[in-house]
């Protein structure tokens, strides 16, 4: 009698077990930090600071910027200094002079250290742009990295549920085979099972080590630095795909950004090779003195240039090739923009999937697996029921919830794919987006919209 009532209080605390683990999908421990615009700006900050990658762009941009100021408006001056050496007949060197110097300077004509400083300049703006382009990557890996992490801690706390789970179901084995009611290969396969559980959480705890390293890489942190858990986001609505948002993605997105300013690089030094088919010019002051009495005797003044037309054809060549270089340009951002709206269309129909897969795992599979569990415990105590069904339809539970779960992350981290195709600071402020864009008149939905405030 007493092991009948051992059996049946162990079998209310696997149901008490049961219902832990779907109050699991919806809070983590009071510690964990949840996932706001305050925290992902202060971790942003951090990481604007402290990010190896973001300081090497960021040198690269200042190095571009100290270039601007190299480019000389006045080449250097050129200074000549010779002599004349007589022979046997001298002629009338006292007359002529036979000390020879003069200077020479070349004309900064059609515009060309203006046309070189434009390049720098582009060039300078191509890194900045290029700098933001890894920032706004880093926010994406970053968010995505947090949603990884909080998905880990939530696995990890399944199957530390999954555990005790086990442990009280070995208890209740070990009980019905000392009464006689249950069988040594039952007691086995849990014990196996718990074998299994406890090696899948050591591996999925290393998982989230790495995982943490890596957050703590791109923060610039120590690789062993200690994480809090975070915690879950919460299932949202999907995003619907319009074309303005589309066409704010294709305004606003951080590599089509860089390209433009490629094209605006490309198109300044075609600027100057354009020049580069006029000649040089250099003008130039020439002077004679005679070294006996150093008595002045002449000067010349002088005006030379190359001859660059005996090379036509290559330097049109050369124009040629920076006209397609621009033209490569204007491609690859027509290319660009049209996988960024493909991008778009991909990640809103992704959002939706992600949230009918959520819904369906908590509204239906979940509920089912549950009855399923109950049903089987009590057809098990009574000896009609089969423990290997129990463990199938225990694992389906877990299955079901971390399914869930996974869903949610897949769609928040859509969200984040979104934002940065928007350059937003956050996915938090894609809903203002799509407020703002979707109040904007039909007729500029093509037109760029402001960034939301």
């Amino acid at each position: 009698m007493k092991s009948n009532i051992y059996i049946l209080l162990a079998i209310n605390s696997l149901c008490v077990i049961i219902s832990k683990l779907e109050a699991a999908s919806i809070a983590d421990g009071t510690n964990a930090i949840s996932l706001s615009p305050t925290v992902l700006t202060a971790l942003f900050d951090e990481a604007r600071t402290n990010n190896s990658g973001l300081r090497v762009t960021e040198a690269r941009v200042h190095v571009s910027r100290l270039g601007t100021e190299t480019v000389r408006q006045w080449d250097d001056p050129r200074f000549t200094l010779g002599g004349v050496l007589s022979g046997p007949r001298r002629g009338r060197i006292e007359e002529d002079g036979d000390l020879i110097y003069g200077v020479d300077q070349k004309l900064p004509l059609w515009n060309r250290p203006r046309l070189s400083r434009d390049i720098l300049v582009a060039e300078t703006q191509t890194q900045a742009t290029e700098a933001a382009f890894r920032e706004a990557q880093l926010r994406r890996d970053l968010t995505k990295a947090l949603l990884r992490i909080a998905l880990m801690h939530r696995t990890t706390s399944f199957i530390t549920n999954d555990l005790a789970w086990l442990d009280t179901l070995i208890a209740v084995g070990e009980e019905r085979f000392r009464a006689g009611t249950g069988s040594h290969t039952d007691l086995l396969q849990i014990q196996n099972e718990k074998s299994k559980r406890t090696d899948a959480f050591r591996t999925e705890q290393n998982r989230l080590r790495t995982e943490h390293a890596a957050l703590n890489r791109m923060l610039g942190r120590e690789l062993h630095a200690p994480w809090p858990a975070v915690e879950m986001p919460r299932l949202a609505p999907p995003v619907a795909y319009t074309a303005a948002l589309a066409a704010y993605a294709a305004t606003n997105e951080p590599r089509l950004k860089v390209l433009r300013q490629e094209k605006a690089q490309a198109e300044a030094v075609t600027r100057l090779t354009e020049t580069m088919r006029r000649p040089d010019v250099s003008f130039g002051i020439q002077g004679r003195q005679y070294s006996g009495d150093a008595g002045f005797r002449e000067g010349t003044f002088l005006v030379s240039l190359n001859l660059p037309w005996l090379n036509a054809p290559k330097y049109r060549a050369d124009l040629r090739r920076d006209e397609a270089k621009v033209r490569t340009v204007e491609a690859e951002m027509t290319d660009y923009e049209l996988s960024v709206r493909e991008e778009i269309l991909r990640l809103t129909f992704a959002t939706d999937a992600a949230h009918r897969e959520a819904v369906l795992y908590r509204d239906e599979i979940q509920q089912r697996a549950q009855q399923a569990i109950a049903s089987l415990l009590i057809m098990w105590e009574a000896n009609r029921g089969s423990l290997r069904d129990i463990l199938d339809a225990r694992r389906s539970l877990l299955d079901s919830q971390l399914m869930q779960d996974r869903a949610i992350v897949e769609q928040h981290q859509s969200f984040v794919e979104l934002a940065a195709l928007c350059d937003l600071p956050d996915y938090f402020q894609l809903g203002r987006l799509l407020v703002q864009l979707a109040s904007q008149p039909p007729h500029l939905h093509n037109a760029p919209a402001a960034p939301p405030k």
